[in-house]
């Protein structure tokens, strides 16, 4: 398993893409049994790492990320995200004019409804374990993993946007705003029709 993990800068935790995961010998059941133990405060996030995550990896929808440390040789799942290609929009009048200059180079700009439509990295999961099996991860510290990973991505492609849609819970809205992201005006629905609020942020 170390074989195909990335040490994050600074620290003893690792990556490794669910997709090095699943190539590995007896992959697909080693991942099965590492994810037994995650939980998440959010049973939609949970159930996506537990039941779809797989899936998504497989068809190249989306890319999951295991976060993880070895404490006496043994593995230890501290959290998860997922990292996807997605249009973003951004009304123009939310928009300083240093932003403008820089989506403007990614996007381009609709007459029509006065915004900018722009590819961008959508962070579509994130949780920290909060099982009591894993010695766990702070959000801050894995919302800094999550973030390195997506400046990578964007240096060794093109773009600088980043995006997330949320619960309106305003603990967890305000987590993010503590980590660097704005909120946008505009809401969303949710395949179940749950109401979200879309936050980004430009590198």
């Amino acid at each position: 398993m170390e074989s195909i993990a990335e040490t994050t800068k600074g620290t003893n935790r690792q990556i490794i893409r669910l997709f090095d995961f699943l190539t590995t010998d007896g992959g697909e059941r080693s991942f099965e049994s590492v994810a037994s133990s995650f939980k998440s405060k959010n049973e939609d996030v949970e159930l996506f790492f537990k039941k779809k995550s797989v899936q998504a990896t497989k068809l190249s929808t989306a890319a999951t990320y295991l976060v993880s440390s070895y404490i006496d040789k043994k593995f230890d799942l501290l959290g998860y995200f997922t990292l996807a290609t997605k249009m973003l929009t951004l009304k123009k009048a939310s928009l300083s004019k240093t932003e403008q200059n820089a989506i403007s180079r990614f996007g381009y700009f609709d007459k029509e409804s006065k915004s900018y439509k722009l590819p961008a990295i959508l962070i579509a999961q994130f949780s920290r374990n909060f099982s009591d099996e894993s010695s766990s991860i702070s959000g801050d510290e894995l919302m800094n993993v999550a973030l390195e990973k997506v400046r990578d991505i964007l240096r060794s492609t093109s773009g600088k946007t980043v995006f997330l849609e949320c619960d309106q819970e305003e603990w967890l809205i305000d987590f993010y705003i503590k980590n660097g992201f704005q909120p946008l005006e505009n809401t969303i629905l949710s395949k179940n029709n749950k109401e979200l609020t879309q936050l980004y942020m430009i590198f």
